[in-house]
C-alpha cells in the first residue's frame, strides 16, 4: 500500500524527530527547542509555517496544499516534571508523521498542523487548543484529527470540563506568642477555605461527575510567627462545562468571603482557559477503528461506552468548534498516567511499532475523507447536529 511505503521510507526521520523530543523534554509553555525542531523539519517537507502563532512563542500553525477541504492535525510536545510521562514525544511524531504522508498522498486541499503549547496547562500558555478555539483558529478547517499514548488502542473520546485557579491569601504577621492579636492568619484563611470548598461537592447532582482536587503551595515561613501568606492550588472538574462555569463562581465567592471574614485580602489567578467536556466525531471514529481492524486490531470505541470520563484535556475544546477524530494508541499494558513507568513506555525505540500503525491509520482516514465529499459531508452534518 502506497500509505505504509510513505511511511517507511520516513520512519527513521519520524522516529529520530520523537527520540530528541523526549531528550529535551520541556516543560509547558517553554518547549522552545522541542518546537522549533518540528518546525525545522516541516519546513524540510514544503510546509509554509507561522511562528509564533497567536502571541504563543512555542505555538506555530504550518500549512501545505492549496484550496479545500482543509484537514487538521494536532500536535503536542509539552513534558512533565518527570519527563514525557504523558508520551507527547509520540504525539510530535504522530503528527509529523502523518501530515507528510498524507501530504504525498493527495492532490487536491490542504493539510495543517498546529502546534499546541501546554496541553499539560504550565506556564502562560497552558491550555493553548482552548486559546485557540476561542480565537478562531479553526475556522477554515473542515475536520482535525488528534492522538494520545495510552495502555489501550481506542477511537473517539470523551473528557471532563476542567477549570484551575490558584489561591493566594493576604494577612498580616505577627509574633505568634506575643502579639497574635496583631496579626491576620492567612493560612487559617486557606485551611477553611480549603474545607469549605470539600464541603460543596454536596450541592453538585452525582450525574454532573464533580472532581475537586487542592493542594497547598505555601502555609507560612516559621511556625512562630502568624503566616501572611497563604497559597493553594485548585482544580475543580464536571461532565459539563455549563455546570462548572457557575460552580467555579461559588467557589471563587465562598473563598472571598471566608477570607474577608478573616481580614485577609484574596488574589485568584485563573491558571488556565476552562477545558470543556468533549464533542466526539463519530464517523471519523468509525473510520479509524475500521483501519485498526483491517491490521488486525480491536479497539475500544469511546464513543459508544457508557463509561463516564475520566480525564481533561484542551483537545475537548476543538472538538466544540470543528468536526474532530481521535485514536489512542497502545505502548504498554496497565500503565497509570503521568507515571516513570508512563514515560519509559513512551521511549520511541519501544513504542516504534504502535507509533507506525497509528500514524498509517490516521493517514488513510484523512486522504478517505479529504478524497470523499459525502463522508466530509456527513461528519459535518453530525458536528451540526451535536455540536455548538
Amino acid at each position: 500500500m502506497k500509505i505504509d511505503s510513505i511511511i517507511a521510507d520516513h520512519e527513521d526521520s519520524i522516529i529520530s524527530l520523537s527520540e530528541k523530543i523526549y531528550g529535551f523534554a520541556e516543560l509547558g509553555s517553554r518547549e522552545y527547542k522541542s518546537s522549533a525542531l518540528v518546525i525545522e523539519e516541516l519546513k524540510k517537507e514544503g510546509f509554509t509555517v507561522t511562528n509564533p502563532y497567536m502571541g504563543m512563542d512555542t505555538a506555530f500553525r504550518a500549512e501545505y496544499g492549496v484550496g479545500s477541504p482543509v484537514a487538521g492535525i494536532l500536535m503536542e510536545y509539552d513534558a512533565l516534571p518527570n519527563g514525557h510521562s504523558c508520551g507527547h514525544n509520540l504525539i510530535s511524531a504522530w503528527a509529523y508523521g502523518t501530515a507528510i504522508t498524507v501530504k504525498n498522498m493527495i492532490t487536491n486541499g490542504k493539510i495543517v498542523v498546529f502546534g499546541t503549547p501546554s496541553e499539560e496547562g504550565i506556564g502562560p500558555y497552558a491550555g493553548s487548543k482552548a486559546r485557540m478555539a476561542a480565537a478562531g483558529a479553526f475556522r477554515d478547517i473542515d475536520f482535525v484529527t488528534g492522538m494520545h499514548p495510552d495502555d489501550i488502542w481506542a477511537v473517539g473520546s470523551k473528557a471532563l470540563a476542567d477549570a484551575e485557579m490558584e489561591f493566594t491569601f493576604h494577612g498580616k504577621a505577627a509574633h505568634m506568642a506575643a502579639s497574635p492579636c496583631y496579626g491576620i492568619n492567612a493560612l487559617d484563611a486557606l485551611v477553611t477555605t480549603y474545607g469549605a470548598i470539600n464541603n460543596l461537592r454536596d450541592s453538585a447532582r452525582g450525574d454532573r461527575n464533580i472532581v475537586v482536587g487542592m493542594v497547598i503551595r505555601e502555609g507560612g515561613q516559621a511556625s512562630n510567627v502568624v503566616p501572611d501568606r497563604a497559597v493553594m492550588e485548585v482544580d475543580v472538574r464536571s461532565s459539563r462545562s455549563d455546570f462548572l462555569t457557575g460552580f467555579v463562581e461559588k467557589v471563587k465567592k465562598l473563598a472571598n468571603g471566608i477570607a474577608g471574614g478573616y481580614g485577609a485580602t484574596l488574589e485568584i489567578k485563573d491558571l488556565m482557559p476552562l477545558y470543556t467536556e468533549y464533542n466526539a466525531n463519530s464517523i471519523i471514529d468509525q473510520i479509524m477503528q475500521e483501519e485498526l481492524l483491517k491490521k488486525g486490531i480491536k479497539p475500544l470505541n469511546i464513543d459508544t461506552t457508557d463509561e463516564p470520563a475520566s480525564g481533561s484535556t484542551d483537545e475537548a475544546n476543538v472538538s466544540l468548534v470543528v468536526p474532530t477524530g481521535h485514536i489512542d494508541m497502545k505502548i504498554g499494558t496497565g500503565l497509570p498516567g503521568h507515571s516513570d513507568q508512563f514515560r519509559d513506555a513512551s521511549d520511541p525505540r519501544k513504542a516504534r511499532e504502535s507509533l507506525l500503525i497509528a500514524i498509517s491509520v490516521a493517514s488513510t482516514a484523512i486522504v478517505k475523507i479529504m478524497e470523499n465529499k459525502h463522508i466530509l459531508n456527513s461528519i459535518k452534518e453530525e458536528f451540526d447536529k451535536h455540536g455548538r
